[in-house]
């Protein structure tokens, strides 16, 4: 009995010494990278052009083969494009992707800015295309004293984070995400397209 003590008080002490090992090894640290900047001007504008794109019901990213070189990443494209594929027609699918995905609510917003934005490029030569911008969108839904169905969230406001990443030689979008409130759930757009 003593000895199976012995090994287990062993094993124990081996295990701490293991997490503290791994431990010790990840501290905190100032950060020296040139980061804590905004996106670059280009990358703003290329959000504000695909944005205006996408507001329109016409012309559609869906058929669009052109906007989709433009304005999505090659992991963004692929993901929407096999999703595309394996949706019903449109006329059997009333969730058909559409120009709205990318806006990432069903009902529009009154208003929407651009409340932040941050320029992360960690380019080594290791990994070469580690540049990317997130920029921080607000909607809001003014107050709606008629009850209009155009407004169906009156005083709500909602936060949207658009990645966008530099390739090929232009930023490109690469990922939409929204965050957990009373009407939506946390999700990744590029991940909610490659779900089969």
């Amino acid at each position: 009995m003593k000895f199976i003590c012995l090994l287990v008080l062993i094993g124990v002490a081996n295990s701490c010494v293991t997490v503290s090992s791994q431990s010790s090894r990840m501290r905190e640290t100032e950060n020296k990278s040139q980061s804590n900047r905004q996106a670059p001007t280009e990358c703003l504008a290329v959000f504000r052009e695909f944005f205006a794109y996408v507001k329109k019901a016409k012309p559609d990213i869906v058929t669009d083969e052109r906007a989709q070189n433009r304005w999505l990443t090659k992991k963004m494209r692929t993901a929407f494009v096999e999703h595309i594929k394996r949706s019903a027609k449109p006329e059997e699918n009333p969730d058909f992707p559409s120009n709205r995905n990318f806006i990432g609510v069903w009902n529009e917003p009154t208003t929407y800015s651009i409340v932040g934005s941050q320029h992360y490029d960690f380019r080594n030569a290791d990994n070469p295309n580690d540049n990317r911008a997130v920029i921080d969108v607000l909607y809001e839904w003014e107050e709606n004293p008629d009850g209009s169905l155009d407004n169906q969230y009156p005083g709500e406001k909602f936060l949207m984070s658009f990645i966008f990443v530099y390739e090929d030689g232009v930023w490109k979008l690469d990922d939409v995400y929204t965050f957990d409130d009373e009407y939506m759930s946390p999700e990744s757009l590029r991940q909610y397209f490659s779900k089969q």
